[in-house]
């Protein structure tokens, strides 16, 4: 982006300067004014006017000259937020799409690093703006979308181990069509396998400021109260964030902890949780120092980190926009009639079994694999509805 590639126009009071949702094609500085981002749930979002998304949940008021928005729409291809004019305003306006904010990270590692940071600071304003009911929401919804994430890891994990096996290709392409399968890819499973794979080949280079960092099952990586002087990216196994006897989370390969406090420089930043393996883990450890460098050196890596960032941003904002409906939102994306997950996990066990019983293929463990999500998610949905009384009271 140039100064040669620049528009400036003016805005009036209440003027609509991007959508939320809608194809992201230019970066906007602010040069005079103000810029409301506001966001509403994506159930309204087809069919709102004008005026909707004016009412919707404001996420930042910016009033900086100077401040560069919506470059993340270029990661992500669509505007995370809509921007409205709060009074007469002066914005200047970038081409831009996904192709060129990559470039620009590559190229500039430190605009990288910032945009990072920006996404840092919305997620942690976004996580302090939910409610209790909103909070819960968000437990639901990490629970769902992480094992529709773990469908769409075990079905390209039994992929890479068919090579040949037509019988076996064949079942997996319709598990590909599924719902699950789906919202795997679209939260994110496909850029933390490209993050897995990229910190691999980092934690295997001798000459990486951090170090591999290898767990058994049981074994804790951190306590809640420990400084947070690291990054932590799982390269393989499984991590839960537990908080006591509660787990609050699980940590897959390609995903981080840690990134938050390192990237906005808490001056004695704490871990919120303990961070537990549950099976034989192998960690990239980055110490706070050393984490600039590593990811300017290693852009494809800064690239994936924003872009999930994106994502994690994305889903507080939307539960901040869905006020004391958060709860029913979640249960209507994935407890409702348009979710198939259960469905979609029996018809994958159901023709492993064949598969295994009929060509005797080693295929036990995926089979228990997927008995595990199927009840995790029957117990969860049920947990769900049991809430939701209480919520709507």
């Amino acid at each position: 982006m140039t100064a040669r590639e620049a528009v400036v126009r003016e805005y009036a009071p209440g003027e609509l300067v991007c959508r939320q949702g809608a194809q992201a094609d230019r970066a906007f500085v602010l040069k005079s004014g103000s810029l409301r981002s506001v966001v509403v749930p994506d159930k309204v979002l087809v069919e709102a006017d004008e005026a909707r998304l004016r009412r919707g949940h404001d996420v930042t008021l910016y009033t900086e000259s100077g401040a560069m928005l919506e470059v993340e729409g270029g990661l992500t291809g669509h505007y995370l937020t809509s921007l409205i004019a709060g009074e007469a305003t002066v914005v200047a306006e970038f081409p831009v799409d996904t192709r060129a904010v990559m470039s620009m990270i590559q190229e500039q590692p430190a605009f990288g690093l910032s945009l990072a940071r920006a996404l840092a600071r919305r997620m942690v304003a976004a996580n302090k703006s939910l409610g209790g009911g909103q909070r819960l929401a968000s437990r639901f919804m990490r629970d769902f979308q992480g094992l529709c994430t773990d469908f769409y890891n075990l079905v390209q994990r039994i992929g890479d181990d068919a090579e040949g096996e037509d019988s076996v290709l064949q079942v997996l392409n319709a598990a590909k069509r599924t719902w699950s399968y789906g919202n795997g890819e679209v939260g994110g499973a496909e850029l933390t396998k490209n993050t897995r794979v990229i910190m691999s080949r980092v934690v295997d280079d001798r000459n990486m400021v951090g170090k591999q960092h290898r767990l058994k099952a049981g074994d804790l990586l951190c306590r809640r109260g420990d400084p947070g002087y690291s990054v932590y990216l799982l390269v393989s196994g499984r991590l839960s964030v537990r908080i006591g006897s509660e787990q609050y989370g699980v940590v897959r390969p390609g995903e981080t902890v840690g990134e938050i406090g390192v990237l906005l420089g808490d001056e004695e930043p704490k871990r919120i949780a303990d961070i537990q393996a549950d099976e034989p883990s192998v960690v990239g450890v980055i110490p706070s120092e050393h984490f600039p460098k590593l990811v300017t050196e290693n852009p494809k890596l800064l690239i994936n980190l924003c872009r999930l960032m994106c994502l994690r941003v994305k889903s507080f904002e939307q539960l901040a926009g869905e006020s004391e409906d958060a709860l029913r939102a979640v249960a209507a994306r994935f407890a409702g009639d348009e979710s198939t997950f259960l469905d979609d996990v029996e018809k994958l066990r159901e023709q492993l079994e064949m598969l295994a019983g009929e060509n005797d293929l080693p295929l036990e463990a995926e089979i228990e694999a997927l008995n595990e999500m199927h009840e995790r998610w029957r117990t969860r949905s049920d947990e769900l509805h049991d809430k939701l009384p209480a919520e709507a009271s």
